[in-house]
């Protein structure tokens, strides 16, 4: 059996609205990676596919971007997760 770990993804903006929840709790493989994020999130909430997700689930659209614990941002190739870490969903257009 593989271990499995608790993550949040905290939604902002228009994947916000496109889905109506603020957040996404789910359950992951240990060995998780940003295709099981993006799979994982589209399974709870479709409306995010060509939103903020690609069609084909292996990660985000060029106007998105994760981060990792309000802490750092990640890249497709650097995402290592840990029960409890909570990723924060957002456009990377949005000013301020």
């Amino acid at each position: 059996m593989t271990d499995r770990i608790g993550v949040s993804v905290e939604l902002f903006g228009t994947a916000r609205m496109a889905c109506g929840r603020r957040c996404l709790d789910m359950r992951l493989p240990a060995n998780a990676g940003l295709g099981d994020v993006c799979a994982a999130a589209a399974a709870l909430c479709p409306e995010l596919v060509g939103v903020a997700l690609r069609d084909d689930l292996r990660g985000l659209l060029s106007s998105y971007t994760l981060n990792l614990n309000a802490r750092e941002f990640v890249s497709e190739s650097a995402l290592t997760l840990r029960d409890g870490d909570r990723l924060l969903l957002f456009s990377s257009q949005a000013g301020g």
